[in-house]
Order: structure tokens, then C-alpha cells, then sequence
């Protein structure tokens, strides 16, 4: 049944009375004309909005997909052939809602530009991506604030086609007062009927407008299940106010996506700088000390590798809700990336505030024991200090999280006075290093390995030692770290290479010299072949050479094909391959799976403890027994005393290395020695 009209119900009202009819059917059809009239525009504006919603949702997506790329192109993760398409899907949505129109927006082609070159940016050259996004989001405001200069000006049309709706009415209806005085009371009625019908609707309708964008939630637009014109006017307004509030929700929810962390719903990086800026600077005023936890999870790579990513984000959420959990309400929990957490957390009674936090944390890790993947982390907490930085704040938090992670993970490390002291004597080493050999501070050290069985030396291995002008000797433990960390590790073992090959030169021609290659120098393409040229500058035979790599996971897991290429190409010239260090590793058994190593050199600690400890004991008798079964020979260092020695040939050591055959001496100390003597005889 179709819906009675406004015309239809007056004509009908006033059918009897012929003249009057005439009368009111000319100012009926003039009031239906003009509400059509009205409907008409709203309906096309309504239109409008919803063609202008579908190009705000192309360059929202837009914008979020380039987001995604660039950010994983920066920092740089692998990015997906989905994530690929996902932006090139974009893009050609965003330029499909323009349709022929971007050709005459210049703001639409601009953007659409800018935003193809983002993109081929971060396909072929990433380090361009901040060059040009820039553009890109200038570009993007021009746009949004074209926009809202068109939203603006619908709402203006509508507002005028409302308003002139409803003068043309009332003038309508005021010409049908004064032309039929006649039938005043009829007209009076028709008057008071088309008010409440028509004008009040309208009014409501025209109030409902005016309070479009100031009241939230839902409102619904009166008359919307009217079956006439009216009806249509209010629907065709209240499917606007839906669309408008859609967007407002969509501005709030990217608002949000800004902010936050996407998986854990926790506050990303950006929100935690800008709240740790606040926080210190009302905290100074206060007298109140802000506490930052840097929090690292412990072998989250290990989750990833048994239970993939999927385990791994069921891992970080649960982080997040162990986390959200210990805090009070006015603390803040945030995820910075990856695997690594961060709270802030201000009191004035500092540092008990976070003290209690941390036992709260560590009790809640505890409680994840008997899960499938429990929940245990590294924690470095700082405390602000006067005038104090964020990034400063930070980056000390930072430093004493890895102080926790060093000393045997799943616990706490204030930043304290003694790690800042430390901290400061490694930046001065860190920095001292530089030019350290050309300022002679440099120097090499030989200590003599010996057949276990006759005691006669067969070889020399090389160390590096650093005295330093004002602190004295430095550790190697101390500098070689330090070295690596910096770079500085792959020229400084290139020289004492040279320096050791300079050395043996003058030793006995079955003299051996051993070198200690560090992880870190294999990131060098052609470390093999500087090692090789060395050698034959100094005319020294390949097979004089023994060079001593760590079994860690480090070194033969980190560009493992690349490591076990140079070693390969090393001993295939003749030098030997020895494992240093042989059971303190992780994949010791997988190492020697997969490279054929010269010889294995049992670790001191194993060797020093031998002989009260009975589980060293049998480490080091099952080493030797794995080596024979190999044909692999092996030798033990720390050797300090004859019993060590004794029970050392008992168990069938070819070689032995310690303080009992001799310290690591210089040079010219070296070739003084009985030691020596011996070897040349």
C-alpha cells in the first residue's frame, strides 16, 4: 500500500466544499511541492555524503596501509606479499572513489601522488621514507581540510533547504488563512491539523540538525516512521547523523590506533614518551620521583621458534595483562616493540613504590611456572633525579635491564651509583679504544701449549692485553665487548693476527700459533681471505695456524652458512678449526654435527673444579671420551696442578694448556724461556 500523501489528506479533508477545495488544493500542492522540493535536496545531499564518507574510508585505509609498509620498511622487517597488496589495493580504491574527479581535485592527485611514491620508496628505497613523508602528510592535511570545508558546506545547504522549507510552508499556510474567511473555523482547523502534522515534525527535525556534532550517542530523528514526505525528510536527515557519527567513531578509533599498541591495546611508544614527559615535569613540581621499568621478556625467541607467531602474540598479551595487573590505576603500562615493556610509575616514597612493584611482578611470573609458556622477565628500573631527561630516564632503565639479563635473567637491577660508575668506566674505555694501538697502549701476550705426556711445548696461543695510561691493565673481558660492540673488534684482530703471524715467523718451523677469532669479525665477507693473505706475507704455512672459535649459539647461528663457509675455507688452505670453550655452549653437540672441527679445548671452569666437583669430573672425562670416539683431539685449558695433570693423561688429554706449563708472557719473555729452549731442541 503505498504512503498517503501531505496533498492527498487535505484534498480529501476539504473534498466538500468546492471553492474552498480549489483554495486549498493550490496552496496543498504548493506546500507538497516545496517539501519535495526539500526532500529532494536532502536526498541528494545525503548522496553527496555518502560518495564523500566512501572517499574518507579509501584515504583512511590508504593512509593506514602506507603506515604499516613504511614503518616495517624502516626498521626494517620483512614485509609480506599481503601487506603488499593490501597497500597496492588501496591505493587503487582511493583512486577509483575519485573516479574521473581527480583529474580536477587537486588535492586528491596530489596526495594519490605523494602516496605512490611512498610506496615504490618503501619497496626499493627505504632510507627515503623520511625524506618524503613529509610531503606525504602535508599532503594528507591539505586533503582532510579540503574535506571538512565540504562536509561543512553540505551542512550549510541543508540547513538552508530546512529553513526554506519551512518559510514556504508557513506562507502557504498563512495565504489559506487569509484567502478563505469564510470558513474560518475549517481553516482552523486545517491550520492546527497541518501544524501538528507538518510543522512540528519539520521544526523538531530542524532542531535535531542544529544539534548534529554537539550531542553523542544515538538520537533518533522524529518522524522517521511516517509514512509520508515528512518520513523521507526524516530519514534522509537521520541516515546522515548516522553517517556522521560513523565517522566521528572511525576519527576515534584511528585516534586511538595512534596511541596504542594494536595487539596488546596498551599505549605504544609515542603515548609513553609524551606521558613521561608529563610526568616528570609535574613531579619536579610535586616532589615526587618517577620510577621507569624497562622490561624485557626472557627467550621470547625460543616461544617464537616452538610455537610460532601466533604463540608469540598469545605470549605478549599475556605479558601485557600480567603487567596491567601489578599497577595501580595512575601508572602507566606501555609496549615499546617487540618484546620489550615499560611502566612508569610515579610515588613519593621512591624507591619502596617500586620495590613493592616489582615483588608484585615477580610473584605474578612465579604464578605462570605451570603453564605451557610461563611468563619471566628482565627488569631495569631508574628513578628520577633532578632535571632529569626522558630519554636520559630511559636509556638508564634501559642499561640496568641488560645488567639483569647478564646476570643470569628473570630478575631486578636498580640503576644505582655502582652501575653508573661502571657505565661511565665503559664509555671512557669504549671511547679510549679508539687509536688504542696506535698509541703503542696495545700489546700481545703467547702462553704455551704443551703435549700433555711429555710436557714439551708444541705452540703458542696469542693474547690480547690493554694497558691503559692511567687505569693500568684492562681486562679482556672488560674491552674485547666493548670492541665488538663498537666495530672497532674487526682491524684490532686483524692486528693482532699480524702481529702473531709477525711473531711465529721466528719459531721453530713445527711451532703452531693459536688465534682467537671473535663472532662479531665474521660479519666480514672476506675475513677468510685478509687471514690467508696475512699468512702468506709473513711467509708463514697455513697449517702453523689454529684458530679458536666459541661454540656459542652466537657464532654459529648468526649467519651460520656465511661462518661455516670462512671456516671452511680456512681449513681447507690447511690451518685447523678449534672449538673454544667446549661445553659452556648450548649447541655444542649440533656444532660438531655440522662443521668438522680440528680440535676441542675444554673450558677451564670445568677443568679448575675437576677434581672436587664430581659432575665436572665427569664433563671433562666425557669430553675426552667424545673426542677419541670422534678422532678429534682434545685438549684441556686452566691446567694449574700435577694432580689436574695426572688425571688429565689418565684420561688420554693429548694437550694441556695452564699456568702449570707456563703464564702468557711477552714476547721477548717467550723466547728466553726454558720452555722455548725446549721446543727449538
Amino acid at each position: 500500500m503505498l504512503p498517503t500523501s501531505i496533498s492527498t489528506r487535505v484534498i480529501a479533508a476539504f473534498g466538500t466544499v468546492v471553492a474552498v477545495v480549489l483554495l486549498l488544493l493550490a496552496a496543498g500542492w504548493m506546500v507538497a511541492g516545496d517539501v519535495r522540493h526539500a526532500n529532494q535536496s536532502v536526498r541528494r545531499l545525503s548522496e553527496r555524503l555518502r560518495v564523500e564518507d566512501a572517499q574518507d574510508r579509501a584515504q583512511q585505509q590508504l593512509r593506514l596501509a602506507i603506515g604499516e609498509v613504511t614503518r616495517a620498511a624502516e626498521q626494517p622487517r620483512a614485509i609480506t606479499a599481503a601487506q603488499w597488496q593490501r597497500v597496492d589495493q588501496a591505493l587503487t580504491a582511493f583512486r577509483a572513489s575519485y573516479g574521473a574527479a581527480t583529474a580536477r581535485d587537486a588535492a586528491a592527485t596530489d596526495y594519490a601522488r605523494l602516496a605512490g611514491a611512498l610506496i615504490a620508496d618503501a619497496r626499493a628505497e627505504p632510507r627515503r621514507i623520511a625524506g618524503d613523508m613529509p610531503q606525504f602528510l602535508a599532503a594528507l592535511r591539505v586533503l582532510e581540510r579540503e574535506r571538512a570545508e565540504a562536509r561543512r558546506r553540505l551542512v550549510d545547504r541543508i540547513d538552508a533547504a530546512v529553513a526554506r522549507s519551512s518559510r514556504e510552508l508557513y506562507a502557504s499556510i498563512s495565504r489559506i488563512v487569509f484567502g478563505v474567511l469564510g470558513v474560518l473555523l475549517l481553516l482552523l482547523a486545517s491550520f492546527l491539523w497541518l501544524r501538528r502534522q507538518v510543522l512540528r515534525p519539520i521544526v523538531a527535525i530542524a532542531d535535531q540538525l542544529r544539534q548534529f556534532g554537539t550531542v553523542d550517542g544515538e538520537v533518533r530523528v522524529a518522524g522517521r516512521d511516517r509514512a509520508d514526505e515528512i518520513g523521507d525528510l526524516a530519514r534522509g536527515l537521520g541516515e546522515y547523523r548516522d553517517a556522521v557519527e560513523q565517522r566521528r567513531r572511525a576519527e576515534k578509533r584511528i585516534e586511538f590506533l595512534a596511541h596504542h599498541d594494536m595487539l596488546t591495546a596498551l599505549p605504544n611508544r609515542l603515548l609513553f614518551e609524551e606521558r613521561l614527559a608529563q610526568d616528570l615535569a609535574r613531579a619536579t613540581r610535586a616532589g615526587q620521583r618517577v620510577a621507569v621499568f624497562a622490561i624485557d621478556l626472557d627467550d621470547f625467541k625460543s616461544v617464537n621458534d616452538r610455537f610460532g607467531h601466533a604463540g608469540g602474540d598469545r605470549a605478549l598479551n599475556r605479558a601485557a595483562q600480567l603487567l596491567t595487573g601489578c599497577v595501580r590505576a595512575d601508572d602507566m603500562v606501555a609496549r615499546l616493540g617487540g618484546d620489550e615493556f615499560a611502566i612508569i610509575q610515579v610515588a613519593p616514597d621512591q624507591p619502596r613504590a617500586a620495590e613493592a612493584l616489582l615483588m608484585r611482578i615477580f610473584r605474578a611470573c612465579d604464578a605462570t611456572a605451570g603453564d605451557e609458556v610461563p611468563v619471566q622477565m628482565s627488569v631495569g628500573v631508574a628513578l628520577s633525579g633532578a632535571e632529569q631527561a626522558r630519554e636520559e630516564l630511559y636509556n638508564l632503565a634501559d642499561m640496568a635491564m641488560y645488567r639483569a639479563k647478564s646476570e643470569g635473567r628473570h630478575t631486578a637491577r636498580f640503576f644505582d651509583e655502582a652501575l653508573k660508575e661502571e657505565t661511565r668506566l665503559r664509555w671512557r674505555l669504549s671511547r679510549d679504544l679508539e687509536g688504542a694501538v696506535e698509541r703503542g697502549e696495545m700489546s700481545l701476550v703467547y702462553q704455551p701449549m704443551a703435549d700433555a705426556r711429555t710436557l714439551r711445548v708444541i705452540g703458542y696461543e696469542a693474547l690480547l692485553r690493554w694497558r691503559h695510561p692511567e687505569l693500568g691493565d684492562i681486562r679482556p673481558d672488560q674491552f674485547i665487548p666493548l670492541a665488538e660492540s663498537s666495530g672497532r673488534i674487526d682491524p684490532l684482530g686483524l692486528w693482532v693476527a699480524d702481529q702473531a703471524m709477525a711473531a711465529a715467523r721466528g719459531w721453530p718451523d713445527h711451532a703452531i700459533v693459536a688465534l682467537n677469532l671473535s663472532p662479531v669479525q665474521f660479519r666480514q665477507t672476506d675475513l677468510a681471505a685478509d687471514l690467508l693473505a696475512l699468512a702468506e706475507r709473513h711467509g708463514l704455512a697455513p697449517e702453523r695456524l689454529e684458530f679458536e672459535v666459541t661454540e656459542s649459539a652466537t657464532l654459529l647461528g648468526h649467519r651460520r652458512e656465511a661462518v661455516l663457509g670462512a671456516l671452511r675455507t680456512l681449513q681447507d688452505h690447511g690451518a685447523r678449526i678449534v672449538m673454544d670453550d667446549f661445553g659452556t655452549g648450548f649447541s655444542s653437540l649440533g656444532n660438531l654435527r655440522d662443521f668438522r672441527f680440528d680440535k676441542l679445548k675444554v673450558d677451564r671452569s670445568f677443568v679448575s673444579a675437576m677434581l672436587d666437583h664430581a659432575p665436572s669430573a665427569s664433563i671433562v672425562r666425557s669430553i675426552a671420551a667424545l673426542g677419541e670416539s670422534l678422532g678429534v683431539p682434545v685438549a684441556a685449558e686452566g691446567v694449574e696442578t700435577e694432580e689436574q695433570l695426572a688425571l688429565l693423561r689418565r684420561w688420554g688429554f693429548p694437550q694441556v694448556q695452564g699456568y702449570l706449563l707456563g703464564r702468557p708472557e711477552r714476547l721477548e719473555t717467550v723466547l728466553r724461556s726454558a720452555a722455548y729452549a725446549g721446543m727449538i731442541r
